[in-house]
């Protein structure tokens, strides 16, 4: 037995709503087609929201499980990009986490 295909006639007029799970925040910048980056700490979501809208790269950030998420678990804070912008946003990103991980002040970060 196999599943039925029916190709959807345009994506993009779909919105938003058809590619993100609902009851995130994103960066005010749009995109057609969205691609999972990363999972992120809570006290990520802002800085990368707001480096990502520098970029002029559209972001949104939403818990994937929504309110069913476990209380146990850390929550995740599910990073979605452009995905035109993937690799733009990826090595921003990138950047941004090994800025974080060594503080300038910190003798780790020299050379």
């Amino acid at each position: 037995m196999s599943s039925p295909h029916q190709p959807l006639p345009n994506p993009s007029n779909l919105g938003r709503a058809f590619w993100l799970p609902p009851g995130g925040t994103d960066n005010g910048i749009d995109a057609t087609a969205w691609a999972e980056l990363v999972d992120l700490e809570a006290r990520e979501v802002v800085p990368v929201l707001g480096l990502l809208a520098s970029a002029g790269i559209a972001a949104y950030v939403a818990i994937p499980a929504g309110h069913f998420a476990h209380p146990r678990r850390p929550i995740c804070h599910r990073l979605w990009v452009d995905s035109l912008q993937y690799h733009h946003a990826e090595d921003l990103l990138m950047e941004l986490l090994r800025e974080n991980r060594h503080p300038p002040d910190d003798p780790a970060s020299r050379g």
